[in-house]
């Protein structure tokens, strides 16, 4: 058992949620930096979070991780298919800022900004 999981489980209970037990299995697996800039966090984010000490919005963590890492797939209306969960967050953040470089990209802003999954805090 890693360091990481044996904090994780002191803060968090026995009974780990399992996006912090796959968000600690990738820190081990590479570093803890590594995940957060993946994350597109800062890697106290995911210290503190870890420690379940972060005072932030948990639920916008735990989001990021299900998508980065977890990649359920998401059925996307604009493209009428499925996608994975990291290639819709990609989406999402993308539409947080106006472009009107191709047509495809002011497509998929109208349409992430309409989408019920689309969250500025994401």
């Amino acid at each position: 058992m890693s360091d990481r999981l044996i904090v994780a489980k002191d803060a968090w209970g026995d009974e780990l949620p399992d996006w912090i037990r796959v968000l600690v299995q990738e820190c081990d697996q590479s570093s803890q930096k590594k995940v957060a800039a993946k994350l597109d966090l800062s890697a106290t984010v995911v210290s503190q979070t870890i420690r379940n000490a972060y005072p932030g919005s948990i639920a916008m963590v735990e989001q990021v991780v299900r998508d980065v890492f977890m990649n359920a797939p998401v059925h996307c209306p604009a493209l009428k298919t499925e996608i994975s969960s990291a290639a819709c967050l990609a989406h999402r953040r993308r539409a947080e800022t106006w472009s009107h470089s191709n047509p495809f990209r002011v497509r998929m802003q109208r349409a992430c900004r309409a989408c019920p999954k689309f969250n500025k805090e994401t």
